[in-house]
């Protein structure tokens, strides 16, 4: 069964189970803090397994949830949005891309908001564990020593769509372009320059497998003009752009 598959009992507490005494009366308290621990740390760590080992956790023992709204949908999607949440802190932890996250987090909760039932609500989160967990995995930015070189990197992630020039980056950081570059180099091990061009590279590959055409990705990611693209893709993947769509067509 798939992770967007899963029959997940669960069951909200009424708000006299909210409170301690009530609740141990009842034998009923939340959903043990561990069994979240468990699955925010595998999305932190980029762990497909250790997310599909919680989702598991969760349909063997179910969910407890606290009560949080005398409105049933708008209980459901507090609890939606409160898990969003804290999944996408623990993936801006595990390295993912703070722009990347948020507009995720954005994207997810202006779904949730059309959800009306918890199963559907628990099928989305199922689905969405894994596809945060795959983002951090294969789109971590690696971190760095230098606070320098975070903020360069993040500037460079956010500018995607812009034509970077590595003196606008100098001027934003306050640090002359020759000083940058050289900083650059010795902690990435890659110059600067190659470092823009990979990350432009690799958006136009994710570009062009949502259905963008080569033209609208070369002119949306700045290169000079379409052959120019086409050439460095090609230097760089050991294909051209179309190659690369027909092959995500036959996936």
């Amino acid at each position: 069964m798939s992770s967007n598959q899963r029959e997940i009992n669960y069951e909200f507490l009424t708000s006299s189970q909210n409170f301690l005494y009530d609740a141990r009366e009842d034998g009923k308290t939340h959903t043990p803090f561990h069994y979240e621990l468990l699955l925010f740390r595998a999305i932190q760590n980029g762990d497909r397994k250790g997310v599909e080992d919680s989702l598991t956790l969760y349909q063997n023992s179910g969910l407890i949830i606290g009560h949080m709204s005398d409105n049933p949908l708008r209980e459901i999607h507090y609890w939606a949005v409160s898990t969003i949440a804290v999944a996408i802190h623990y993936a801006i932890l595990g390295g993912l891309d703070e722009s990347e996250a948020y507009q995720l987090s954005d994207e997810y909760i202006q779904e949730i908001d059309s959800l009306k039932t918890m199963e559907e609500c628990i099928h989305y989160l199922c689905e969405k564990a894994m596809e945060l967990v795959t983002k951090v995995k294969e789109n971590t930015i690696p971190q760095c020593s230098s606070p320098l070189i975070n903020q360069c990197v993040h500037l460079i992630h956010i500018h995607l769509h812009s034509r970077l020039k590595i003196e606008d980056l100098a001027r934003n950081l306050h640090v002359s372009r020759d000083y940058l570059s050289a900083a650059f180099k010795k902690d990435r091990k890659i110059s600067l320059h190659r470092y823009i061009l990979d990350q432009k590279l690799q958006e136009a590959k994710r570009m062009l497998s949502h259905g963008m055409s080569i033209n609208e990705t070369s002119y949306t990611l700045c290169f000079c003009n379409e052959s120019h693209f086409i050439q460095l893709f090609k230097k760089k993947y050991g294909m051209t752009p179309g190659e690369y769509v027909a092959g995500c067509s036959r996936c």
